[in-house]
């Protein structure tokens, strides 16, 4: 795989990660929901469940 393309790829994976992480810090409760979705992670919950169990929707 080529450097340029493996870099440009890294580089839109954290713009996305950063663009997730500031839509929560903004929102309403958004360190609540950050937390919680965290912890839902690293508990092994799937991440089609976290909405549900994290209560956002």
């Amino acid at each position: 795989m080529n450097k340029d393309l493996l870099k440009g790829i890294l580089m839109l994976v954290g713009l996305v990660v950063t663009l997730t992480v500031g839509a929560f810090a903004l929102s309403d409760n958004g360190g609540q929901k950050a937390a919680c979705v965290a912890r839902a992670i690293g508990s092994g919950v799937s991440f089609g469940h976290i909405a549900q169990v994290c209560g956002m929707r």
